[in-house]
């Protein structure tokens, strides 16, 4: 019998060890925390003769584990393309990576082929293990992966008929060397295609464009390229208000004249009619009804998909109101560019909650826009005193270190104004792993908490 290695027990090294059983092979579920320490499986290296190691995501190549099974010459390979190698070949994939709206663009893709009568399932960093899904065996016409960065490192075999990058920011980088290395990780998602696949490109995007079409990268893309843009420019793009399509998609990224719009492509539906709101949600639509067109969705199936569909859990999420104040549960933004895009999407007066851990970014950014946009902030987590000292240095003073969620909610109870129209934003800026296990948990805590200590009983 052949042997495998899997690390890590979460939900990709769950179902791989699934896969791989159903695949006869013994398996060895590696998990300091939840299964056999990490030393038994370097024993494991030494004594037994196993085929691979399948990787999860999370855990960082520099281990010691990782570097025995590379001194034993034993390949290491993600759940991923663990995935792929059994799938149903017949099945086409379409990918999304990027730093924000990768989930939210892959699982609206998702829907709106379950909508038009695909028999389609959603995987990948989503929250659904790609290699489970194999494992089952299902008939399939479509399978959407949304992408992480740690998926896509490793020379991945994975192959996508279409596949996007939403966007580029700056994350990761205790785990990268540089941005630029994250970045260039990205690219990954389009290195198997062939001149029948389609990469879907940000024309908006400027570090996406400043890689793009630099080190060769944009000659390396052997798919068919499709330039989304929210100006007049591309083959899906925004113009007065409206997003139009070409009436022949190309690999042309021009900025069109009066008449080349009339002639050549067609209203779709205005920006207002999107149920999803906010500019961010607007650039993942884009990419949404880019893959719906390559794929022949008619107009109108498409335009009442994006009029009807509601937002995910922890995206932007109003869940809570009180009086005149609304809260929203953003706790997916998990980095500043995300918690930016959040500010923007609400007008007049806006009460932040973030913090967590300290990612080793930057956070000028986000202290200029909450100089800009934000009455008052309300900070929890260990990189707190980082945004107080920046908070500080620019001049804002509006802030408290209230330290966890249920001392902010308490003190909202106790001195907020609920009569005052305004939003509860809670977009930490950051993950926050230093209190919950995930930002699904840190969400739910923060909902539950809220509607417990806030709800108006008197």
């Amino acid at each position: 019998m052949e042997k495998a290695i899997v690390f890590g027990a979460g939900l990709s090294g769950l179902g791989a060890e699934k896969l791989l059983k159903k695949k006869g092979y013994e398996v060895f579920l590696i998990d300091d925390r939840t299964g056999m320490p990490s030393s038994e499986g370097i024993d494991i290296l030494e004594k037994e003769k196993v085929e691979f190691v399948v990787k999860s995501p999370g855990i960082p190549w520099n281990c010691e584990f990782l570097k025995k099974a590379s001194e034993k010459n034993v390949k290491v390979i993600s759940e991923i393309d663990l995935a792929y190698r059994y799938m149903d070949k017949k099945i086409k994939i379409i990918s999304f990576t990027g730093t924000n709206g990768k989930t939210t663009t892959a699982t609206k893709m998702y829907e709106l082929l379950d909508y038009v009568g695909y028999r389609v399932r959603l995987a990948g960093n989503a929250g659904f293990s790609f290699a489970e899904l194999v494992a089952e065996e299902a008939v399939l016409d479509y399978i959407v992966l949304e992408l992480s960065s740690y998926q896509l490192e490793n020379d991945p075999s994975l192959h996508s008929e279409i596949a996007g990058i939403i966007n580029l920011t700056p994350d990761h980088l205790s785990r990268y060397e540089s941005v630029e290395e994250y970045y260039i990780t990205k690219f990954n998602i389009f290195q198997n295609q062939s001149e029948d696949d389609f990469a879907i490109i940000n024309m908006d995007d400027a570090k996406f464009l400043e890689l793009f079409n630099k080190n060769e990268i944009k000659e390396k893309i052997k798919g068919k390229k499709i330039y989304v843009s929210k100006e007049k420019k591309g083959g899906i793009f925004v113009y007065k208000g409206c997003i139009r399509v070409m009436k022949e998609l190309s690999e042309k990224a021009d900025i069109y004249t009066e008449e080349a719009l009339a002639e050549l492509s067609e209203e779709l539906l205005s920006v207002k009619e999107l149920s999803l709101k906010g500019e961010h949600n607007l650039e993942n639509m884009l990419f949404v009804i880019g893959a719906g067109k390559l794929l022949n969705i008619e107009n109108e199936k498409i335009r009442e998909f994006l009029r009807n569909t509601r937002a995910l859990e922890h995206r932007l999420e109003n869940f809570f109101v009180r009086g005149n104040t609304v809260f929203i549960n953003d706790s997916k933004g998990t980095n500043v560019e995300s918690t930016l895009k959040a500010i923007d999407s609400f007008e007049g007066s806006i009460v932040l909650i973030c913090g967590g851990d300290d990612k080793k970014i930057s956070n000028k950014g986000l202290v200029e826009k909450i100089k800009e946009r934000v009455e008052s902030v309300y900070l929890i987590g260990e990189n707190a005193p980082l945004l107080i000292k920046d908070m500080e240095e620019s001049g804002y003073k509006n802030f408290k270190n209230m330290e966890t969620l249920e001392n902010i909610l308490k003190n909202f109870k106790e001195n907020m104004d609920f009569s005052k129209s305004q939003t509860v934003l809670f977009s930490p800026a950051t993950s926050s792993f230093c209190q919950f296990k995930n930002f699904e948990e840190r969400g739910r805590v923060f909902k539950d908490l809220t509607v417990e200590i806030l709800n108006d009983n008197d």
